[in-house]
């Protein structure tokens, strides 16, 4: 199989030698190439830490991160771009100059960084707001000015880190379905980190389910809601949903419910 990111015995503690605590234990999963997968579990499972080490951020203990054929683990990788869940935008820059910052680290011509963003935000439908302030923006148009700015770099994996998790229900449902649209058009590989089992079910090709610390994988599940489309109520009432969402609930640990 054609991996984007492969990761095998992820372990990970803190603490002094004589009281470390551990928070992840032998991790192995994989993201495969025009895939999206997601990490769901409880407080505590390790999931902030698991974003962390696969950004290059952190070093695990043990353990291996592969990006490609190329071992990446405690480095950085430019083929990895991550959204969080605040969008940190530069107060003093416009849209545009926010969306553009990537491209200007690089070295890339500010003509043709600017380029490049003008044909996103006619994508994202933010023309017009190119010379806007993020204070001037709602929440979600933040969001969408991250995402951009990710996007504009052509990472080949993009991880998103409760990225949606403080915008109000309505808009993160047609966020989710922008970024579902988008992945799948630009066929990127994209891996969620969240305790949201309906953000995971709905968007995930595949789904981790970790338990509480210290953090492993106790179950890999494969979704199938039986439709293409990118619009998130309809992927909702699949007949195949409910029977996803209880399967994870389950699975975490949490006592049944209908849904």
């Amino acid at each position: 199989m054609d991996y984007a990111l492969k990761a095998t015995g992820i372990s990970k503690s803190y603490g002094a030698p004589d009281s470390r605590v551990e928070v992840l234990r032998n991790l192995n999963f994989h993201a495969a190439s025009n895939e999206i997968v997601s990490f769901v579990g409880p407080s505590g499972c390790g999931k902030s830490t698991l974003f962390n080490i696969i950004t290059g951020l952190l070093q695990p203990d043990s353990g291996q991160i592969l990006v490609g054929d190329e071992e990446t683990t405690g480095t950085t990788s430019e083929k990895i771009g991550y959204v969080l869940q605040k969008d940190l935008l530069f107060p003093w820059r416009t849209v545009i100059e926010n969306v553009i910052l990537g491209l200007e680290l690089r070295g890339v011509n500010r003509r043709e960084a600017r380029e490049k963003a003008h044909d996103l935000l006619v994508r994202y439908r933010m023309q017009g707001y190119e010379n806007v302030l993020p204070s001037q923006l709602s929440g979600g148009m933040r969001q969408r000015v991250a995402l951009m700015r990710t996007m504009i770099t052509d990472p080949e994996i993009i991880l998103m880190d409760e990225s949606y998790k403080a915008l109000d229900y309505p808009l993160k449902i047609a966020l989710e379905g922008e970024l579902l649209e988008t992945i799948k058009r630009e066929k990127k590989t994209a891996i969620f980190i969240t305790h949201d089992i309906e953000e995971a079910v709905t968007l995930s090709d595949r789904v981790y389910v970790m338990k509480a610390r210290p953090g492993e994988i106790v179950d890999e599940i494969r979704i199938d809601l039986e439709t293409d489309s990118p619009l998130i109520p309809e992927r909702r009432i699949s007949p195949q949903y409910n029977k996803y969402y209880e399967l994870i609930w389950r699975k975490i640990g949490l006592p049944s419910v209908s849904v």
